[in-house]
């Protein structure tokens, strides 16, 4: 059996065509289009490609940003897409298509990725969190997802992690995100124009002793390692599992282990959950989606 899986983000749209172990057979990746009708349009002429090389397709997986009705296969919100806002998107797929269709939220796929094949295999409560433009998470509970009375459980980037006036500066998404704690934080004390920077920039910054970029980066670390400490004093889980291209940072989960063991030393008697690195990172939603895709059908069946 063979998915075409897609991870559609704001920006590009990432797809492999993998099989029943997970495994990645092709990749690539196109611009992300604006509206809905131009999204399908896209994803039927990558089928298409495919069928006319002779290969069978089982279904199509979807990762995608958003709240999702994961049963209907409706988008309830959408991030950045905003033409697929209340949008029955399993149901005028498979229309448009003819394929089987399934959808979950990416990252709900990054989590079920560690689950199927990956640094949660074996672990019944975990919980998974992603760091790049945003921050996003997933919780597994005694061996399920936990989606909670609207779908929306795991948005950890909408915790608050300091007692900034300012409430949408003082959340995770934009306190501990690359974007909004690291990029546009040094931005705004430095008063330069944040879309000419990245990340990394500012790390190699930190190394040449500017000072504003290592208070930045002590700042990010912090918002991150209050939001791990309450998270694991709150769900009591085995893991917590940290994904995003800048864990790939070889002292980012140490950093992180040391201030919330800082933290809890001085707070908290109780056993901490391990913090480690996801396994998989581009890759990760796609793989998450096509095992979401396959334990969906597996309860259609039923």
């Amino acid at each position: 059996m063979n998915y075409l899986s897609f991870d559609i983000g704001g920006t590009n749209t990432k797809y492999s065509l993998i099989n029943y172990f997970g495994e990645i057979l092709e990749s690539g990746s196109v611009p992300t289009k604006d509206k809905k009708e131009e999204i399908f349009q896209e994803i039927k002429s990558l089928v298409e490609n495919y069928k006319e090389k002779n290969v069978e397709l089982t279904g199509l997986a979807f990762s995608m940003p958003g709240v999702i009705d994961i049963e209907r296969g409706h988008m309830i919100t959408g991030g950045a897409l905003f033409d697929l806002y209340d949008f029955p998107f399993k149901k005028e797929l498979e229309k448009f298509i003819g394929l089987p269709v399934e959808l979950e939220n990416d990252v709900n796929c990054v989590a079920l990725a560690e689950k199927w094949i990956g640094n949660a295999k074996e672990s019944k409560n975990f919980l998974c969190m992603t760091i790049g433009t945003g921050v996003g998470g997933a919780v597994f509970i005694n061996g399920e997802m936990v989606r909670g009375e609207n779908f929306s459980a795991g948005e950890f980037g909408f915790m608050i992690t300091d007692r900034r006036e300012n409430y949408e500066e003082a959340s995770l998404s934009m306190s501990g995100s690359v974007r909004g704690g690291l990029i546009q934080s040094y931005a705004k004390l430095k008063g330069v124009d944040w879309e000419k920077l990245d990340g990394k920039k500012i790390f190699e910054l930190a190394e040449l002793g500017d000072k504003i970029a290592e208070k930045v980066i002590e700042d990010f670390y912090n918002s991150i390692s209050y939001s791990v400490y309450n998270l694991s004093v709150a769900l009591n889980s085995e893991k917590i599992l940290i994904g995003g291209e800048i864990t790939t940072r070889k002292d980012f989960i140490e950093k992180i282990e040391k201030k919330v063991m800082e933290i809890k030393e001085k707070t908290c008697p109780l056993k901490f959950p391990k913090i480690e690195r996801c396994k998989f990172l581009n890759d990760s939603g796609k793989i998450g989606a096509v095992y979401h895709f396959i334990k969906q059908q597996e309860k259609r069946e039923k």
